[in-house]
């Protein structure tokens, strides 16, 4: 009897291990082929405008790679786009720690900083007497910035971020 048992669970278990291994479901993606996925969705929703699906899926890819210059780059762009001008500046200067020689994030952080300084001097016109000396040089300087802003670099351009 004991025999007879001890066949049946061996049999059993050796059904049990052909059906395992006759099993074809499909495997996730694996390490770098993963991120790769991850990185082609990234870029699909940040080109086709969807900031917020764009930006989780960089933050995922940085989670697994946090040392990928273009996803810190990305969200660098993306932070501008949606205002977050301090979130902006911290990720291109992770970029540019990890890709000094990145002339993008350069130019974007001064993009970046140049948004700002119109910022404070846009808040600072409606503070005190327009027509001190301060005053004046204060709305000179603005009006220097949004010129700047403004002009076209190349015929039908003006100053933007170099995505």
């Amino acid at each position: 009897m004991v025999r007879r048992f001890l066949m049946l669970m061996i049999i059993q278990f050796s059904l049990l291990l052909v059906g395992c291994a006759g099993s074809n479901q499909p495997k996730e993606p694996e390490g770098n082929q993963q991120i790769m996925v991850l990185q082609s969705e990234a870029e699909a929703a940040y080109k086709t405008a969807m900031l917020d699906k764009a930006e989780s899926l960089y933050l995922e890819i940085l989670s697994s790679v946090p040392n990928y210059a273009p996803a810190w780059f990305r969200l660098g762009n993306i932070y501008t786009r949606t205002g977050r001008q301090e979130a902006a500046i911290a990720a291109y200067s992770k970029c540019l720690e990890l890709e000094p020689q990145n002339q993008k994030a350069w130019y974007n952080i001064g993009l970046v900083r140049l948004k700002q300084s119109t910022d404070v001097l846009s808040t600072a016109t409606k503070q005190g007497n327009a027509d001190s000396p301060v005053g004046r040089q204060i709305q000179g300087l603005l009006d220097a910035l949004n010129q700047l802003q403004s002009e076209p670099r190349k015929p039908g351009s003006q100053v933007q971020a170099a995505l």
